[in-house]
This record gives structure tokens, sequence and C-alpha cells, in this order.
């Protein structure tokens, strides 16, 4: 397959990249106040947010134009599937790990998922690009490891189960499941793949989890108190939106995969400027860490600049 143009990645597919990136920032701030204050057990806050997903995605059916390519006869069915499968253990593997490991070291490896992504893309005959645009990505990513680093994250918490197993397979599962996202949001559009999603897991999900006592208790606990109803509210909504935003820029992208989560790594730049905004709420580090971040942030964005410039001049050709 040829090499993936940068025109491929029109202003209105960068315009949802951002958005998704600014709505997975206040996702992962939701989800490390709800897992530290709200929810005692992996499995109900997993329940919980499949709960919200399901009843908070078809409200994107009342956007203009969502429903448009919503037909039953149109649904790339094997691939749907396969997301709906690759993306419920994900969550699985991504619930256990946080809720054994330190908040901040888990989340502090998402960035990874972009290391991992050229190579399945390249590998399943997707997304192919010339060097130089592999070599940003590399930076970018690097960058973003960088924005993510915190004090606690060093050998020993790198060998301990919970973070090891994050890095080596849930960030992969999650990259496999970006991909079989961008095949199928651009077949029918990122908002009724969003839904469809979301009613999968939830058909697939609850039963599994609902089937042990201790999970059905601790989740009508979790609703019954305002911080776990709070919680599982405002994960299920900010996942909806940012899934659906990245799914639209998928679909605008025509499924241009590894470019469109080279942008929406932006989320860690604002992680960045909430932390510093608010010092102590979640996050405790020095003024050292505090310094890598910010190189990590301008390396970030000077890479994904570049990308961009890249893109124009590719687009002008």
């Amino acid at each position: 397959m040829p090499a993936t143009s940068l025109a491929s990645l029109p202003p209105q597919s960068l315009a949802f990249a951002l958005g998704a990136a600014a709505s997975f920032a206040a996702l992962d701030l939701s989800q490390k106040w709800t897992a530290r204050y709200a929810v005692s057990t992996p499995a109900a806050f997993l329940g919980l947010r499949l709960l919200a997903g399901a009843v908070i995605a078809p409200l994107l059916l009342l956007l203009p134009g969502a429903t448009a390519r919503a037909h039953l006869a149109s649904l790339p069915w094997l691939p749907l599937a396969g997301l709906i499968l690759v993306n419920l253990a994900g969550n699985v593997l991504y619930l256990w790990s946080l809720y054994r490991a330190d908040v901040s070291v888990v989340g502090s490896l998402w960035p990874l998922k972009n290391f991992y992504l050229p190579l399945f893309a390249f590998a399943l005959g997707g997304e192919r690009f010339p060097p130089a645009i592999y070599a940003l990505i590399a930076v970018a990513t690097t960058g973003a490891l960088g924005v993510a680093y915190n004090r606690r994250l060093g050998t020993r918490a790198l060998l301990e189960k919970p973070v090891w197993l994050m890095a080596l397979v849930t960030v992969p599962v999650f990259a496999v499941s970006d991909l079989l996202f961008g095949v199928v949001s651009s077949r029918i559009g990122g908002a009724f793949t969003t839904v469809v999603v979301a009613w999968g897991l939830a058909l697939v999900g609850l039963p599994l989890l609902l089937a042990e006592r201790r999970t059905r208790k601790a989740v009508v606990e979790g609703l019954r108190k305002p911080k776990g109803a709070l919680g599982a509210g405002l994960t299920g909504l900010f996942l909806v939106v940012g899934v659906a935003c990245i799914g639209e820029a998928f679909a605008r992208a025509g499924g241009a995969v590894v470019l469109v989560n080279v942008f929406a790594m932006a989320s860690g730049v604002l992680l960045l400027a909430a932390n510093a905004a608010l010092p102590g709420w979640l996050d405790r580090e020095d003024r050292s860490v505090y310094l890598v971040r910010f190189a990590g942030a301008a390396t970030l964005i000077s890479a994904a600049g570049l990308l961009l410039l890249l893109r124009a001049a590719g687009a002008s050709e």
C-alpha cells in the first residue's frame, strides 16, 4: 500500500483530535478522582462506567448528521464485533492495573500507544509514511512520555506486575482498538460508532460483571453515593465525548489513526496545565519533575507543529 498522504489530515480532523485530547484529559482527572475517592473496586467502576456510557452515548444521535449513515445494512459487523471485544478486554486490564498500582504511574504509560500504533498499522497493511514522519511521531511520543513523567515512575515501579502489564499488554490492546475504531468510524461515522460500541460494551460486559453478587452490591452502593454517581457520570460523559471526537477525527482523515493520535496526545499538555494550576489536588511533585514535564510538552508541541507544516507542504504539492 502506498504511503499515507499528510494531506489526509484535514483541519476538521485536527479540530476533532484536539477536542478528543481535551475530553481525554478530563477523563483522566475524573478517573483518578473516582478510583481514589468514590468507587472501591475495579469491577464496580467498570460496571458503572459501562452503564453511564450506554445511557449518555445515544444523545450523540441528536447531533446534526449523526444518523446519516446509521443503517444496519451498512454496519461492518466483523470489525465492529472485534472492536467491542478488544475494547472491553482493554478496559478490564486497565482498571485492574489502576486499582493495584499508583494511578500516576499507570496513567503515565498511555503515550506508549503511539509507539505501538505505527508498528501495528504497518504490519496490518494500513498507514505507511516516509521515514521523516515516523521520526517526528517518535519524537512527539517521547515528549508525551516526558509530560507524563513522575518521580514514582522508576525501575522498581516498572517491575511491578500492574505496571508492566499496562505497558506490554493493555496499551497494545488499546492500540488495536484504535485501529479497529478507525476502520469502523471511516465507514459509519464517529458518533454512530461510539453509540454502537457503548451499547455493545454494556450488553456484553454488564451481564458478566453483575453476575457476581459482590459487584452488584458495589454498583448499587456506588449509585446511591453522590460521589459514586458523580464519578460514574463524569467518566462516562468524558469517555463518550472523547471517543466520539476521535472517531470523527478518524472518519474525516480517512481512517488515518496514527496521525490523529499524535494530536490527541495533547491531552498530556492539558493535564500538565491542570496540575500546574491546581498543585497538590491529585498530583504532588517537586520542581525537577515539572522541568521534565515542561520540556516534554515543548518537544511534543514542536514535533506536532512540524507534522502540520509537512502536511501543509504535502497538500500544496
